[in-house]
């Protein structure tokens, strides 16, 4: 996993900025690519599965993505982990 500042473009307009992603890109032949990763959200985001995401990385590269999962715990009630996966190239 690399780490990424990014813009996170969500669909109901509620933009996060300047978020560190963590991002692994596996390459499947034939120029295809699958990518997936993780960041740290406010619980109070109210991020949910399967919402739909653009992410922007601070190398300019874009690409759309879906939650996968999100993890809460209770340890750190004000943080949620969401995990996402890429629905198209990043490019």
């Amino acid at each position: 996993m690399t780490a990424h500042l990014a813009l996170i473009e969500r669909s109901n307009r509620k933009d996060m900025d300047h978020v560190e992603v963590q991002v692994t890109v596996t390459e499947r032949g034939a120029g295809r690519q699958a990518w997936s990763g993780e960041f740290l959200s406010r619980s109070a985001d109210g991020i949910l599965p399967n919402e739909r995401l653009m992410l922007t990385l601070d190398t300019g590269q874009k690409g759309a993505a879906r939650v996968s999962e999100t993890r809460f715990d209770s340890r750190t009630p004000e943080a949620t982990v969401v995990h996402f996966t890429g629905t198209g190239p990043l490019v």
